[in-house]
Order: structure tokens, then C-alpha cells, then sequence
């Protein structure tokens, strides 16, 4: 199952959708989206942009970082239905992308977030590309996706957004669907904890978390919007 194919089931429940993506790269999520208004945000495009508006002329392109376009570039009563959030493979990043994120969703938005379940622990603890790769290569590993500390934003979810239900896609390679939907109770958890909890730790504990086919999710979010 592809990133696309995740965010599609959800941005193809909303009538003429608008759709955000913070972390663009080569486009091919991107590009395969089927909204009707779609925004793309990265530092540096891995592709012809020119071209690219051209090939799609309701798609708005930002060849800047994340924290620019929230603070320069969205209208204040903009609004998004599906926000898609692959950017810098670090929590803190992540963290931030998502607080900002949540100002421009509608009331019944989806936030999407890549990357948060990481396959090996060179992945995991990696804080650069560069510094996985020569772990990768030190330890034999043949996977390639580098996802960073961004399993830690469950963490942050699951204890400190509680207006928000989520779940993690367990057709994939892990991503966390979050929508507006309060839960009745939280973790404990102090904030200091979440912030340094051990990728190992993950581990051990993962089977605490929402996993879920995007079936049973998808069904799970409709429920939602009958209430």
C-alpha cells in the first residue's frame, strides 16, 4: 500500500477537497493526489516546477521550508482537508508542522502523518541522512527509509492531543491518520519523557498503540462524521 493510496482514501471522501503536503521531494505522492486544490510545500523540489504547474494548474507550489509558508504564506481563513505531513525526518519538526497544521484544518480534516514507525533501528535513531547511511551500512541493513525520531509524535498524540483520535496504518510501512474527536482519556505521561523516549522503548511498546488496517480506519473516521 502506497503513501498515495492512504491519503487518497481520505481526501476522496470530501466533495472538491483541498489538500496540503509539507514535504514534497520527487513529487510522487504528491502528483498522485486527486484533490482539487492542491498546495505543495519543500525547501528544495526534486522536480521542474514550472513544469509542473503547467501539467497542474490547480496546484500551488512553495520552494520553501515549512515554517515559512505557515508563517508568510497560508491566509489566515485558509483551510485544508487533508493535510499531508512528510517533511524533516525529526519529531521536533514534525511537532511543529503539526501544531501548525491543525490552525488551517476544517472541523472534520484529516492530518496525515509519514514516517512515525520506523522498520530497524538504524531508522530509528538516525538524526540525518547522512548519519543513517553509515549506519545502514555498518550494521547490513538493506532497507533504504530512513524515518528519523519521528515515532515519538505517537507518543506526543496519545498523552497531549486529546481532541484528536488517531491510528496507525498497519498495511504500510506505518502512518498515523488523526481527526478531530475526543477521546475520553489519555496517558500519563511527563512531557520531558516524551520528548526523549528511546526508539528501543518504541519497540517494547508498540503494541500499546492503535495499530489498524486503513479499512478498519477509514470506518472509523466515517463514524465520526455521522455523529
Amino acid at each position: 500500500m502506497t503513501r498515495d493510496d492512504v491519503v487518497n482514501a481520505f481526501v476522496n471522501k470530501f466533495e472538491n477537497a483541498r489538500y496540503l503536503e509539507i514535504g514534497v521531494a520527487s513529487g510522487k505522492t504528491f502528483h498522485n493526489i486527486s484533490a482539487s486544490r492542491k498546495v505543495a510545500v519543500d525547501p528544495k523540489f526534486q522536480f521542474n516546477v514550472e513544469q509542473a504547474q503547467q501539467d497542474n494548474p490547480h496546484a500551488s507550489y512553495f520552494e520553501i521550508p515549512s515554517d515559512a509558508y505557515f508563517a508568510q504564506h497560508v491566509q489566515k481563513d485558509q483551510k485544508f482537508d487533508v493535510i499531508y505531513i512528510d517533511g524533516l525526518h525529526t519529531a521536533e519538526q514534525t511537532l511543529r508542522d503539526l501544531i501548525n497544521a491543525v490552525d488551517y484544518l476544517v472541523d472534520d480534516g484529516v492530518i496525515v502523518i509519514d514516517d512515525v514507525s520506523p522498520p530497524n533501528y538504524a531508522a530509528g535513531v538516525a538524526r540525518s541522512l547522512e548519519e543513517f547511511r553509515t549506519l545502514r551500512e555498518k550494521l547490513g541493513i538493506a532497507s533504504a527509509a530512513w524515518m528519523g525520531d519521528v515515532y515519538k509524535l505517537i507518543y506526543f498524540v496519545d498523552t497531549f492531543f486529546q481532541q484528536y483520535d488517531y491510528r496507525i496504518v498497519a498495511d504500510n510501512h506505518g502512518q498515523m491518520v488523526l481527526w478531530r474527536d475526543p477521546r475520553q482519556s489519555v496517558t500519563d505521561r511527563r512531557i520531558s519523557e516524551v520528548g526523549d523516549v528511546p526508539f528501543a522503548t518504541y519497540i517494547m511498546e508498540k503494541g500499546i498503540f492503535p495499530f489498524a488496517p486503513l479499512s478498519e480506519i477509514s470506518e472509523a473516521y466515517d463514524g465520526r462524521r455521522r455523529r
